[in-house]
């Protein structure tokens, strides 16, 4: 008789496999399938390596987490993230801070102009 282990997140989200282990294994790996560029490499003649995503147990108070129908939970372990995608990831945060803070001042100045033609109104539109 086998174990059941459900994977959360990642590219394995939701799914559940039976395994004949008699205990959940401390790290799981899923090959995933290579993005439709590398199919076909212009002039390599080597593969690319196997991509693999990582599962580690879900714990609750030092114990492996189960679901209700008694399944492992595995969750996903995301690659840490590069500098490069930490710098793109801080720029883009930025990039929607100003844009919010200049949404802001669009309306701001559109109250105030809605607030000269009608001066019985609220002085700032946050006080609607």
């Amino acid at each position: 008789m086998g174990i059941t282990i459900r994977f959360v997140g990642g590219p394995a989200d939701g799914r559940a496999y039976a395994i004949p282990d008699a205990a959940p294994p401390p790290l799981y790996l899923i090959p995933l399938a290579p993005p439709v560029s590398e199919l076909f490499p212009n002039g390599r003649v080597e593969p690319s390596p196997i991509q693999k995503a990582e599962y580690e147990p879900l714990r609750e108070h030092g114990l492996p987490r189960r679901a209700d129908d008694g399944a492992y939970l595995y969750q996903h372990r995301a690659a840490p993230l590069t500098v490069e995608e930490r710098e793109a990831l801080a720029r883009e945060r930025e990039e929607r801070r100003a844009a919010e803070t200049r949404r802001r001042a669009e309306l701001d100045e559109t109250w105030q102009e809605i607030w000269q033609e009608r001066p019985h109104y609220p002085e700032s539109w946050r006080d609607l």
